[in-house]
C-alpha cells in the first residue's frame, strides 16, 4: 500500500458507447502523465469504469522523480577565450548564469563546431509532491466525442477543462494518503450547482441503493481492496467483465424459468449483452410479458423492438419460437420486481401497437406501387433519387442472371427483385424501425407472393 496510487473520477453518468473508450484513456492517460511527469509505474496500469465513474489503480510506482541532466550548450570555444587563452566576456557570462567557475565548464562537439556547455542537474521531486500535475496532465488527455463545458478549470495555466460530463468527486489517494487536487469553479460562472471539486479519500455507492444510511453517501476508503469491497457494500459492482458474467448468468436462469432461453439472432443478442454492462452499476434481471396477440408480428419486427428500441432479451422456447416474454437488466435490486416490470412490459406493449398498426397498413399497398414515391427519397447528391437507383439495379440485376450466369430464365426474377430492393423505404414500418430496411422488404414480398 506503501506505493499504490488509486484515482476515481466520478461523474455524471457517461453514454454507454463511451465507455469502453473511457477505460482504456483513464488507464493511458495515467500511465502517460506519469512518464512526462519523471514518475514511473513499477506494475501494471489497471483500468475500470461505470456509467459513474473511471478508476485507474498502480500497485507501485516511483517514490521519486528520475534526475533531470540538461546538457546547456553555450558560446563557442572560438569566441569564448581570446588569443591568450584566458575567458571572454562571452564565456564569463554563461558562467555566470548558472553560478560556476568557467573552468567547471566542458567542451562539446556540435554540429556547428566546438561549444562549451554546462551540464545542469535537476533531483527529482517526491512523488506525493508531483502527483497534482499528473493528474492535471491525466484529465486534459482525455478526448470524447462531445465535451461539455461545465464552468470549471485547473490552475495549471490552461485554462478552463472541458469534460465528458461534469466530474462530481475524485478519489486520489497514494500511500493511502490524499493527494491533494481542485477543480475550481469559473469566476464568472453565476451557476451555484457548480461546486469546487477537491480530493478527498471517499467515494460513493450506487445512486439509489444502499445498504445503510441514505443512498449516495460518501464512503471512506484507503486502499484498492478497501475500495472494492466498499462499492460492492454500496450495490457497485467495479469490474465491468464481473457485470457481463453476473448478467449472462441471470439471464439464462430467468429464461429456464420461463420455461425458455434467451433467443434473437447471435449478432444482436450479443451487442446487446456488450451494451448492457456499461448501463448500469449493479445489474439485476427481471421477467416480463407480453400479450400473445402480438406473436402474429413477424419475428423479425419483434425482435427488434424488443432489443434495439427497449433494451430487452427476448425469450423462445426450446423450438427457437419466440414465447411472449422478455428479459430486462435494470440498475436496481429485485425488491420492486413486480413494478418495474409492469412499467416495462406498458412501454414495450405501446410500441409493439404501433407495429402492429405499420404492420396493417403497410400491407394495403403493394410494394410495387411504392416504387413511385421512392422519387422523394434521395440517395445521393450526384446520383438521384433512390427511384434512379431501383432502375440501375433493376438493369445490372437482368444482365448479371442472363450475361455472366448464363441463365435467361432467372433475368426476370433478378429484374424484379432489383426493382423491389428499395421499395420498403417508402413503407411506415421501416420509417420507424429503421434497422428492418431490406428486411421488411423480403417479408412484404413473400406476403404478396413474390
Amino acid at each position: 500500500m506503501d506505493r499504490e496510487l488509486l484515482l476515481e473520477i466520478g461523474t455524471e453518468e457517461m453514454p454507454a458507447s463511451w465507455l469502453p473508450g473511457l477505460t482504456r484513456q483513464v488507464g493511458d492517460g495515467i500511465d502517460g502523465a506519469l512518464r512526462a511527469h519523471r514518475l514511473s509505474a513499477d506494475a501494471p496500469v489497471e483500468s475500470y469504469s461505470t456509467p459513474r465513474r473511471l478508476t485507474a489503480r498502480i500497485a507501485k510506482i516511483s517514490e521519486r522523480q528520475t534526475d533531470l541532466e540538461e546538457l546547456v550548450i553555450g558560446p563557442s570555444v572560438a569566441t569564448a577565450f581570446g588569443a591568450d587563452g584566458q575567458p571572454t566576456p562571452a564565456a564569463a557570462g554563461f558562467a555566470r548564469k548558472h553560478n560556476v567557475e568557467v573552468s567547471q565548464l566542458e567542451r562539446v562537439e556540435t554540429p556547428k563546431g566546438t561549444h562549451l556547455g554546462y551540464r545542469k542537474h535537476q533531483r527529482g521531486k517526491a512523488a506525493v509532491d508531483v502527483l497534482p500535475d499528473v493528474l492535471a496532465t491525466a484529465l486534459r488527455s482525455f478526448s470524447f466525442p462531445k465535451a461539455m463545458r461545465w464552468d470549471a478549470y485547473l490552475e495549471d495555466g490552461k485554462g478552463e477543462l472541458l469534460f465528458g460530463r461534469p466530474i462530481r468527486w475524485i478519489l486520489y489517494l497514494y500511500g493511502g494518503r490524499v493527494v491533494p487536487f481542485t477543480i475550481r469553479r469559473t469566476e464568472l460562472s453565476e451557476s451555484a450547482a457548480v461546486q469546487e471539486v477537491v480530493s478527498a479519500a471517499v467515494t460513493y455507492g450506487h445512486r439509489f441503493l444502499t445498504t445503510s444510511g441514505r443512498a449516495g453517501r460518501a464512503v471512506k476508503v484507503r486502499t484498492f481492496e478497501d475500495y472494492l469491497s466498499r462499492l460492492a457494500e454500496h450495490f457497485v459492482i467495479l469490474d465491468r467483465q464481473e457485470r457481463q458474467d453476473r448478467i449472462g448468468r441471470s439471464l439464462e436462469a430467468k429464461a429456464r424459468g420461463l420455461g425458455g432461453r434467451v433467443g434473437s439472432s447471435a449478432t444482436m443478442h450479443s451487442a446487446l449483452l456488450d451494451e448492457v454492462p456499461d448501463l448500469i452499476e449493479y445489474p439485476t434481471v427481471m421477467a416480463g410479458t407480453f400479450a400473445r396477440e402480438f406473436l402474429s408480428l413477424p419475428e423479425e419486427v419483434l425482435t427488434t423492438t424488443m432489443i434495439h428500441h427497449q433494451h430487452n432479451f427476448p425469450v423462445v422456447d426450446d423450438a427457437g419460437h419466440l414465447k411472449p416474454a422478455f428479459l430486462v437488466v435494470t440498475n436496481t435490486d429485485a425488491g420492486n420486481e413486480k413494478v418495474v416490470a409492469r412499467n416495462y412490459e406498458r412501454v414495450l406493449a405501446a410500441r409493439l401497437r404501433d407495429a402492429r398498426f405499420f404492420w396493417d397498413a403497410d400491407r394495403t399497398v403493394r410494394l410495387e406501387d411504392r416504387i413511385e414515391r421512392l422519387k422523394t427519397i434521395r440517395f445521393h447528391r450526384k446520383l438521384g433519387s433512390y427511384f434512379e437507383k431501383s432502375q440501375r439495379v433493376d438493369q445490372l440485376a437482368r444482365w448479371i442472371a442472363a450475361e455472366p450466369l448464363a441463365s435467361p430464365q432467372a433475368a426476370d426474377a433478378a429484374s424484379i427483385a432489383g426493382r423491389l430492393a428499395k421499395a420498403d423505404l417508402a413503407t411506415e414500418m421501416v420509417a420507424e424501425l429503421t434497422e428492418l430496411q431490406g428486411v421488411m422488404g423480403g417479408i412484404y414480398a413473400r406476403e404478396e407472393g413474390q
